[in-house]
């Protein structure tokens, strides 16, 4: 019994070896934790440094974390930039979508939003610092993977991208490719009016705001019957956690500024999910069946074993019982006998049964992909984007149902000027107010009562 335990022990450490050097679910908790109460600041210094350090997902995330604080560190970005220039690749799948793929020194394959997003970083970045020529460098590459003219049909693009790109190209000073933007997001996605609207404006806007929203998926183990059940086992699906709440914005003398809802992320996880089963499905059976039919032998020796121990408890007893009914042939010795024979049954019932459950228990936590799937998790899930004719007077305060906070300042002044923040909105639980000297604050948290650090809100 203890050799059987300590075998499958080892085997699963052994097992597990191979994958310590990449980051799963738990290393960000920490991280994740502290950005869904919008502290972005925190969720960089929590952010797990173990494993993966200058890799395509963790650079991105990074990246990321230091841009809505607005302390664009860029030269990681710029790297993985120079790493994945030219080596787009394309693929065409049996549904007649055309997908793009760059493979990183690491093996891993950014789906194409990722890819698409390390150029809105660097855009966005770039224009933090100035340097509003590199920016519309970076939105023109962007604007090139969303347009590809040699595929007209099936190719990547989204209106919520589109709507972002247009804020770029005002950052660096594009108002005209702004506007051709804005057109194709309306086109793609006709309830977008507001996004036509702003289009027809001759020149920018005097202020323009974008407002992140949401705090990126969460992947989830989605099995489904199929015929491959291999392929079918390690399914995922993405769960986005943002609220999608009505957001009002008024500036320091009560001026109105709309802020405009775009379309989630949602398809850009169905396009990831579709673009890895058409890449990778016979590489990932291959290693998802090798990790299944170890983990298969693995629970169907300890359940071989416990059911065997069970087996043997119950016969055991039961010819105890027997024994002791047989030597004496007595009514005490008897109920004796009977009451020996029933417990041990029983407890050989149970000893097999828990030896079921366990097995059965770590073999779908050996199988379950979602902890250490792969994707970049520090993204919008969507955005609000809202503007004025007129000046605006800081402090700009925006509201939702579950956060309050005030925009001190705002990000460029180019041709026009341009605030991008990222406000936090996720599933939260209990009320946290903070007060800083530079803002006003009140988070949903989740029950902690953690307040952010003292310093403004993140977008600076």
């Amino acid at each position: 019994m203890i050799t059987m335990r300590l075998l499958i022990v080892c085997c699963l450490l052994l097992t597990g070896c191979s994958q310590n050097s990449l980051l799963t679910r738990q290393d960000y908790e920490s991280s994740q934790r502290a950005f869904m109460r919008g502290d972005a600041e925190k969720a960089l210094r929590y952010f797990p440094r173990r494993a993966e350090e200058n890799t395509f997902i963790t650079t991105m995330e990074q990246g990321y974390l230091s841009l809505v604080q607005g302390q664009p560190q860029l030269k990681g970005l710029q790297k993985q930039a120079a790493l994945l220039e030219n080596q787009v690749r394309y693929h065409v799948s049996r549904e007649a979508r055309t997908f793009f793929y760059v493979q990183t020194p690491e093996d891993y394959y950014p789906s194409e939003h990722e890819v698409i997003w390390l150029h809105f970083l660097l855009s966005w970045g770039y224009s933090l610092q100035g340097k509003y020529e590199d920016a519309c460098v970076e939105a023109r590459e962007a604007g090139s993977l969303l347009s590809l003219p040699w595929s007209p049909n099936g190719h990547f693009d989204d209106p919520t991208m589109r709507l972002f790109l247009a804020g770029l190209w005002a950052m660096c000073g594009e108002w005209r490719e702004a506007q051709v933007d804005l057109r194709a997001a309306w086109f793609m996605d006709n309830r977008l009016t507001w996004a036509k609207e702003l289009a027809e404006h001759e020149h920018p806007p005097a202020h323009l705001f974008l407002v992140l929203g949401g705090p990126g998926p969460e992947v989830e183990w989605n099995p489904e019957l199929a015929a491959n059940p291999l392929r079918s086992g390690r399914q995922v699906s993405f769960k986005l956690r943002g609220l999608k709440s009505a957001l009002t914005m008024a500036d320091r003398r009560g001026v109105v500024i709309k802020p405009y809802l775009s379309p989630d992320a949602s398809p850009w996880y169905e396009r990831h999910l579709a673009r890895e089963s058409e890449l990778h499905e016979v590489i990932l059976d291959s290693a998802y069946g090798g990790k299944a039919a170890v983990g298969g032998t693995l629970a169907g020796g300890w359940i071989a074993a416990t059911t065997a121990l069970g087996l043997a408890v119950g016969v055991g007893g039961t010819a105890l019982g027997v024994a002791i009914i047989n030597s004496e042939q007595t009514a005490d010795a008897i109920k004796i006998g009977l009451i020996i024979a029933a417990y041990s049954i029983n407890e050989g019932m149970k000893i097999s049964q828990e030896g079921y459950d366990e097995s059965t228990r770590k073999l779908k936590q050996e199988l379950d992909p979602s902890p250490g799937y792969r994707f970049v998790r520090y993204l919008p899930e969507y955005l609000w984007m809202g503007w004025s004719d007129q000046p605006v007077a800081y402090p700009v305060a925006l509201r939702t149902p579950s956060v309050n906070f005030e925009i001190q300042q705002l990000n460029v002044i180019n041709r026009s000027a341009i605030t991008l923040i990222y406000m936090p909105e996720a599933m939260v639980s209990t009320q946290t107010t903070c007060r800083h000297r530079t803002s006003s604050v009140v988070f949903l948290s989740d029950g902690a009562g953690d307040c952010p650090p003292e310093s403004p809100a993140a977008g600076w």
